[in-house]
């Protein structure tokens, strides 16, 4: 199994390398070693766990036309790599319910290991680090930092979220990361989150604050 899980990493380092640096391997690295973190406390099967942290961001829809051309691109990675069909399915299947697509669109993930590996992704989206990767990505798409004339969008689908959302950074905040403290499942990740959402929501209140010279 070891081999298997160092074919994979192999396999994601190199396909990460055409990704964006808010979603690069170090991402990726993060989320594997934070859902390993949970799984000390919370349980659950530490390989499947440590696997479908690995591929989860492979099939993400902002890199694919469409959620099946990202579903088919997790699955050829690990049929590369070797990975038994029965195991593929169960992290394949974990994988394409990680994502947050909305703020009206419910959690749907099944199993303790997809709720840690779910929670180790949405940690790396609180906090200083999740500050650093809005603005990296918000850059890359020559989206403006922050616009006051450009209301937050809650999107109720996904297809909402994808083709209405983040239209700014700040928005972004709005849309997503300030929401996602209350959709973590296991009590290990809420203990990390309550201190990143603390720290990134000052932030947030005081780019506002300087935005509008109110600050002291």
């Amino acid at each position: 199994m070891e081999e298997m899980i160092k074919k994979i990493e192999d396999a994601v380092r190199l396909e990460m390398k055409k990704q964006d640096g808010a979603h690069d391997w170090y991402h990726i690295d993060r989320v594997r070693n934070m859902a390993l973190r949970i799984a000390e406390k919370e349980g659950g099967d530490k390989t499947l766990i440590e696997l479908a942290a690995l591929v989860h961001d492979i099939g993400d829809r902002k890199a694919h036309e469409n959620e099946e051309a990202g579903h088919q691109a997790t699955y050829s990675l690990m049929q590369k790599c070797g990975v038994p069909q029965e195991l593929a399915d169960r992290i394949a299947d974990i994988a394409h319910r990680v994502s947050f697509k909305g703020v009206g669109v419910p959690d749907d993930m099944l199993t303790l290991e997809g709720k840690i590996v779910q929670d180790a992704d949405r940690l790396d989206a609180i906090g200083a680090i999740a500050i650093a990767r809005v603005f990296t990505w918000g850059g890359l798409k020559g989206r403006p930092m922050y616009d006051p004339n450009v209301p937050v969008f809650n999107a109720n689908t996904s297809d909402e979220y994808y083709a209405k959302g983040g239209r700014t950074s700040i928005n972004h905040f709005y849309e997503k990361l300030l929401h996602l403290k209350d959709r973590i499942h296991t009590a290990t990740a809420r203990e990390v989150a309550e201190h990143r959402h603390a720290y990134m929501k000052k932030y947030v209140l005081q780019f506002l604050d300087e935005w509008e010279a109110k600050d002291q």
